[in-house]
């Protein structure tokens, strides 16, 4: 035992790293359950009708949120590596792609949400109560869709660099604006009228300006690694987009399929009732705050085992993969016992029916034994696999397993079968024991390893001149 614990701490570079930016992201992604723990605490004070919709319109930007995940996340793969070949100029041109697929995508779902909110809604709910009171707060939020978009993948990227403490410091900004408004606009405060789930929409767009100002600041005056500038989101030939298309566009595909799978199960417990709804909110709340950690080791991963694949040092990936997947377990096992130990007192903070209550605990309890497999496969999926550069299976798994598992058995045991509550939710859970299952000879076989930067070691020399600010390359 005593070797063992030598070896796997004899890296010290690796923890180093991974601790430097696990911490910040994982204060990060905390801050932002602070975000939709303020707001479900305040809406559902409201009553479960209007803390159900919205839970339900927050899915269509969850779909939004996904795509840019997948398509940043794509990105990230190639700047992590091209970090780790000190490719800065790459890393330009790799973001200038990024964002115009971000600009795109955002505008689209802002015009969705803004002119067609109703019918986004009857989507996912089919009480007139429920779609009325969701499709006011979407069309509000929708506003903040663009804002929201550019700022959230310029902070992802900037992980891939190991820069992630600013991060922490715009998104903690970013919950005290929404808080604050949410007081002032939700229950009418200084002044104001109160405006119910309508004034929770207007403080979540005033919190995404307050991003989008800190991130543009912060780029245009402290950031001194990327050294990315306004002019060269419209430069002309790029000479990486065929790289871009083949690498990065799978994991895109790969977060919108499972997006969209996700909302589908939306759609699939907005019709159970507005008790299984409200109760469900609540548990992602409590799923979201417990795993923090585990979203930030899945981040840290793919950042370190990129870097180190760019590099070049191919028997360290695999190294640096195994000390990660013992990571995931142990990180695994503190989540199944922070839920078990929050469910009851969390529950206290909530003003919904007797009946959402009991559906949340049982809720609770059953994903305190899906957060195992969440950790190992958030590791090892997102961190591991995508970082290493086989996006293509991470797809594969990901999106045939909510396809082809979660979404039909959801749908039956709920619709068809009629089984209890609590059935239904590990019925919706249950890819990520399916998951785990094919990826575990995945990552032991290690075949996952794939420098994905090698057919682009000439981008720069077929691309415009002058492209790059720094001196290696002017």
């Amino acid at each position: 035992m005593r070797d063992f614990f030598e070896h796997f701490f004899k890296d010290r570079a690796f923890f180093h790293q991974f601790t430097a930016i696990l911490v910040p992201i994982a204060l990060q992604n905390l801050i932002m359950v602070g975000v939709s723990m303020a707001d479900t605490m305040m809406v559902g004070s409201l009553g479960d009708v209007r803390l159900s919709s919205v839970a339900l319109a927050n899915q269509f930007g969850f779909i939004l949120h996904l795509f840019l995940f997948g398509l940043v996340g794509g990105s990230n793969v190639m700047i992590a590596q091209f970090w780790g070949k000190g490719d800065t100029e790459s890393i330009q041109r790799v973001m200038t792609v990024m964002y115009r697929f971000v600009a795109a995508a955002s505008l689209i779902f802002s015009l969705l949400a803004f002119f067609f909110s109703g019918q986004v809604m009857a989507v996912f709910s089919v009480n007139p109560d429920v779609i009325a009171s969701g499709a006011g707060y979407l069309r509000i939020l929708g506003l903040g869709f663009i804002l929201q978009s550019f700022a959230a993948a310029t902070l992802m990227t900037l992980r891939s660099v190991s820069k992630v403490g600013v991060s922490m410091i715009v998104y903690l900004c970013s919950l005290l604006t929404n808080v604050f408004f949410n007081w002032v606009f939700i229950f009418g405060n200084l002044g104001a009228p109160a405006l119910g789930v309508r004034g929770a929409a207007i403080a979540t767009v005033l919190s995404r300006v307050t991003e989008i100002i800190l991130v543009l600041v912060y780029m245009s005056r402290f950031e001194k690694l990327i050294r990315y500038k306004l002019r060269m989101l419209f430069a002309g030939k790029l000479g990486i987009m065929k790289s871009f298309v083949k690498n990065a566009m799978p994991v895109m595909f790969n977060e919108l399929l499972w997006g969209l799978g996700a909302s589908t199960i939306a759609v699939i417990i907005g019709r159970l009732g507005t008790e299984f709804t409200a109760a469900h909110s609540v548990t992602s709340v409590l799923s979201q705050f417990v795993s923090v950690a585990i979203f930030g080791s899945g981040s840290a991963s793919a950042v370190i085992i990129g870097n180190t694949v760019g590099s070049g040092d191919y028997l360290l990936a695999r190294q640096r993969a195994s000390k990660l997947i013992y990571i995931s377990l142990l990180l695994g096992f503190i989540a199944m016992g922070l839920t078990l130990l929050l469910r009851t007192p969390l529950l206290t903070f909530y003003n919904i029916s007797a009946i959402s209550k009991a559906y949340a605990r049982q809720f609770m309890t059953a994903y305190a034994f899906i957060a195992l497999f969440q950790s190992f496969n958030m590791i090892a999926l997102v961190g591991v696999l995508r970082g290493g550069g086989d996006g293509r299976f991470v797809m594969f798994v990901d999106v045939l397993s909510i396809w082809f598992i979660a979404i039909p058995l959801g749908y039956l045991s709920g619709h068809v079968w009629g089984w209890p509550a609590v059935a239904v939710f590990a019925m919706i859970r249950s890819d990520e024991v399916i998951k785990s299952v094919f990826t575990l000879p995945r990552l032991l076989k290690g075949k996952w390893v794939k420098d994905v930067t090698l057919e682009t070691a000439s981008a720069g020399t077929a691309a415009d001149a002058g492209f790059s600010d720094n001196p290696s390359s002017s």
